[in-house]
């Protein structure tokens, strides 16, 4: 049974978790224009912010709306700059509780864990398992059903202000009727990874999986049987179904030696490889940077920002080869060739 935890609206609307809520909105956004005006009366606009918070009439929902290509087309939402700064403001308070909830191999939103996190942990398994399955929900967060959010969010807060702004929040948005939270918000994240705790808890507690690595709504299961494996994961399809109303893509099943499709890699027990779609988009992007150079668009030290934190997600698996490949085409366009 978990403890639920209350008093936390004086602190999240506490002036200095408001500064620093301010802050890491404004991270690596300084010279738009939301945020410079924010700053040239920021005592004032925290204030405001801060006696919304306490009398309960900040409210949420004033969104635009775009579209990514990444490489899978995606909906993006992004709040206005003083919602930003209310969704630090709230998870740096609650982050605690929504992490004392994860089970040890949920990977996502939690420090000291991460993406290479749970790539080593689905090699770890690889390498003690023969069978795997590949789990993932389709149109996971489009998918989230407002009431079984609000009953999770329930069980693990008390605080009655801080439970009508999360009603607020997740009712601000929808893609059908009571279903979604939208892709972009902070809290989303945290949303989106709690939805899925349940399903760890289940998952170990009930059904006695002892190999899993969740990461999102990414989801690994490894059996040394591959009738162990089919009961497990048809179990965890029924959890998601019956009782979070989700629905999984048709999953993976093979041994873990032919390799895991897993987070943008295909995972061995002693090494990692790129996906094709990794493969392609690291080029695909690289060439547009040398484009962008070209035609003065983005300055040196852009291009250097972009192009490092492109190759060091593929610097990870064993691409030396893949990489001078790319790097030598890189060069062609970057002189105009």
């Amino acid at each position: 049974m978990v403890k639920r935890v209350g008093n936390l609206m004086e602190r999240i609307a506490d002036r200095e978790n408001l500064n620093e809520a301010f802050l890491r909105a404004a991270k690596a956004k300084r010279g738009r224009k939301a945020v410079v005006e924010f700053r040239r009366k920021v005592d004032d606009n925290l204030h405001v912010i801060r006696q919304q918070l306490l009398d309960g009439t900040f409210r949420f929902g004033r969104y635009q709306f775009f579209t990514i290509h990444d490489p899978k087309k995606r909906s993006i939402c992004a709040a206005s700059f003083p919602e930003r700064v209310v969704f630090h403001a709230i998870m740096r308070i609650c982050h605690p509780v929504f992490d004392n909830y994860q089970t040890y191999d949920s990977y996502a939103c939690r420090k000291g864990k991460g993406q290479y996190k749970a790539l080593e942990r689905a090699q770890h398994f690889a390498r003690r398992y023969q069978w795997f399955a590949k789990l993932d929900v389709r149109h996971y967060f489009d998918s989230i059903s407002h009431r079984v959010l609000m009953q999770q969010l329930c069980r693990l807060f008390k605080d009655k202000q801080l439970l009508l702004y999360f009603s607020d929040l997740i009712a601000s948005y929808s893609v059908m009727e009571g279903r979604g939270i939208p892709i972009g918000n902070l809290t989303s994240q945290y949303f989106a990874n709690h939805y899925l705790a349940a399903a760890d808890h289940y998952a170990k507690e009930k059904l006695g999986i002892k190999a899993m690595v969740r990461y999102m709504d990414d989801i690994l299961l490894f059996a040394e049987e591959q009738n162990d494996l089919m009961k497990m994961m048809d179990g965890l399809k029924d959890y998601l179904h019956n009782s979070l109303r989700l629905e999984c893509h048709e999953p993976i099943i093979n041994k873990s030696r032919h390799g895991i499709p897993f987070l943008g890699y295909v995972v061995y027990g002693d090494n990692l490889r790129l996906n094709k779609r990794s493969k392609n988009r690291y080029h695909t992007k690289m060439k547009e940077l040398a484009v962008s150079i070209n035609l003065g668009e983005i300055c040196g030290g852009d291009y250097a920002q972009h192009a490092s934190c492109l190759t060091s997600f593929i610097a990870k698996a064993d691409t030396y080869g893949f990489r001078n490949k790319v790097l030598n085409a890189r060069g062609m366009y970057l002189h105009g060739l």
